[in-house]
């Protein structure tokens, strides 16, 4: 009896501490602009990505409740919360392929471009190096008259 007694009261606690626990949603939305990272992460825990872009970091949080995916995230600067909410994408020029494509019309341009100077450089490396050599232009060529 002694022993059902306690799993008993086994398993009420920890039915008891589960029922008690808030959902992440309601978690969530008690995240508002300007509270420091210490407390994002009290209340919410590790996230589960992290990046830093354009001097923000951005926290992206990943949760069920009632077999519902939520993603959410929370943008600070500084050290402040100046974002909440769902995960935001960037503006369309802003995007990767927009931006990679961008730098990769910008990079064909600035090869192009060092390919003539490099061409441009050796011509003009050639041109000195015939003028010093002297094989430029025609010498003249001094007529010596023989010793008697």
């Amino acid at each position: 009896m002694h022993r059902t007694l306690r799993a008993g009261l086994l398993a009420y606690t920890c039915l008891f501490f589960t029922a008690c626990q808030s959902s992440p949603v309601k978690d969530f939305t008690s995240i508002k602009f300007g509270m420091e990272k210490s407390d994002v992460l009290e209340t919410m825990g590790n996230p589960r990505r992290t990046q830093r872009f354009q001097g923000k970091d951005r926290w992206t949080y990943v949760f069920y409740d009632k077999q519902i995916r939520f993603e959410k995230e929370v943008q600070f600067f500084e050290g402040n919360a100046i974002y909440v909410g769902d995960t935001s994408e960037p503006a369309e020029n802003q995007s990767a392929f927009a931006v990679d494509k961008l730098n990769e019309s910008k990079n064909k341009a600035l090869d192009e471009q060092q390919t003539r100077d490099a061409i441009e450089n050796r011509n003009a490396y050639n041109i000195y190096e015939a003028k010093i050599k002297g094989t430029s232009s025609p010498q003249y060529v001094p007529v010596f008259k023989p010793l008697q």
